[in-house]
């Protein structure tokens, strides 16, 4: 039986928005490749993924970005979730009501603004430069993100009624992510393993890590994950962050991995 070990990025291998994967987290991934095969599944694009490790610090095959609707393998696109047409139609057509309105295709990534404040910490956060939205001419989106300050959770309540076909979740208290609602990170994580006989462990922190923590073999929470995390978390950690995955880690390989402690 083939060990997958599943992590999500922001607030989990590292602080949110960070540009780099911190200390720890790299310590982890080395520690989890040497027990098993690594997938990073982020609501980042890959774009924003690949550029945050090197490939001297560990191998990474599969990638999923921008919560599943985008899975590589090997840097190759092996599959794709576009949102449906009349929900991009929605917002491009709304698009003077959102400050942060941010849309995300496989290979770009388009904002209302380039100058505010959020958007330039996503900038250094991603490691590369968003076009303007005026610039977008209905390529597929495989992600939507508003970034908002006001009450992000009645937002996602009025867009759920709004609109179908997605999937509306927060990943912080500020920004709110849609996706189709075919895909999420651990949808994209059976696609993936589909033909194998495998075990997934799972790291998060935020509410779009829920399906793919309530799902695997064994979930694990970083101790700054939200509530609805933690509770149904099977394991976690005393520490935030990377270390709390490097934790998380080091309990699983006591727990389920002995002949290696041998």
């Amino acid at each position: 039986m083939k060990n997958i070990f599943v992590s999500d990025i922001d607030g989990t291998l590292t602080n949110f928005g960070s540009p780099s994967l911190d200390f720890y987290g790299i310590k982890a991934l080395q520690k989890a490749s040497k027990l098993g095969e690594v997938i990073l599944a982020s609501g980042r694009p890959y774009n924003g993924i690949i550029t945050m490790y090197s490939n001297e610090e560990f191998i990474i095959d599969y990638i999923i970005a921008l919560n599943g609707g985008h899975i590589l393998y090997k840097d190759k696109t092996i599959k794709t979730y576009p949102i449906p047409e009349e929900v991009i139609n929605y917002f491009v057509n709304k698009q003077q009501q959102y400050v942060n309105l941010w849309l995300y295709t496989e290979d770009a990534w388009y904002a209302t603004s380039l100058e505010t404040e959020a958007y330039k910490k996503e900038e250094k956060g991603v490691n590369f430069k968003a076009l303007s939205l005026k610039e977008y001419n209905f390529q597929k989106v495989l992600k939507i993100l508003i970034v908002d300050d006001g009450d992000i959770n009645q937002l996602t309540n009025i867009l759920r009624n709004k609109l179908t076909g997605v999937e509306i979740t927060t990943s912080s208290d500020s920004y709110l992510e849609i996706f189709s609602s075919k895909i999420n990170k651990y949808l994209a994580v059976k696609e993936i393993t589909k033909d194998i006989d495998c075990r997934i462990f799972s790291f998060g922190d935020s509410n779009n890590d829920v399906e793919m923590i309530k799902n695997s073999f064994l979930g694990c929470a970083v101790n700054n994950a939200v509530w609805s995390i933690k509770e149904i978390a099977q394991y976690i950690s005393t520490y935030n962050f990377g270390k709390g995955v490097y934790d998380s880690l080091t309990h699983i390989e006591k727990e389920y991995f002995t002949e290696y402690l041998l």
